[in-house]
């Protein structure tokens, strides 16, 4: 059985990876004429945009629910609950992500694009993993 200051430290590896996914590019998109669409956790970059290239000022925040599940896994340090909860949320958001990217991926392959993932998907999965294995064992061996 994992103790206290173990599954602490798990969460705190999970809050760290999932806060470095939230500043590298998430996933992008690369269209005819040499368009790329970057996104990121706070919005899209778009590398040789054209004039009359629509997307970019549209794009989602996939950051703001995480953020709201990694206060719930720092909380989770001292109300154990709480670190349950922000777990299972972030698994959740990490869920309507992928099916958002799955989606765009989609859509790419439509438009005969390219679609690429990027590391910052990578972290939040491994974040997401690392952060509910901690919250886990923390509720485990708090009702023990």
């Amino acid at each position: 059985m994992i103790g206290r200051p173990t599954a602490i430290a798990l969460i705190a590896a999970g809050v760290v990876l999932t806060a470095t996914a939230m500043v590298l590019p998430w996933y992008s998109t690369a269209y005819a004429g040499g368009v790329e669409v970057v996104v990121r956790a706070w919005g899209t970059e778009i590398v040789d945009k054209p004039g009359d290239w629509p997307a970019g000022e549209l794009s989602p925040w996939y950051g703001v629910p995480v953020v709201v599940t990694l206060a719930l896994l720092v909380a989770g340090i001292w109300i154990t609950r709480a670190a349950l909860a922000g777990a299972a949320g972030q698994v959740g958001a990490a869920g309507v992500v992928a099916a958002l990217v799955v989606s765009e991926r989609g859509h790419a392959l439509d438009q005969q694009g390219d679609f690429a993932i990027g590391f910052g998907l990578v972290f939040l999965v491994l974040g997401t993993l690392v952060a509910l294995a901690g919250a886990v064992a923390l509720q485990r061996e708090a009702a023990a």
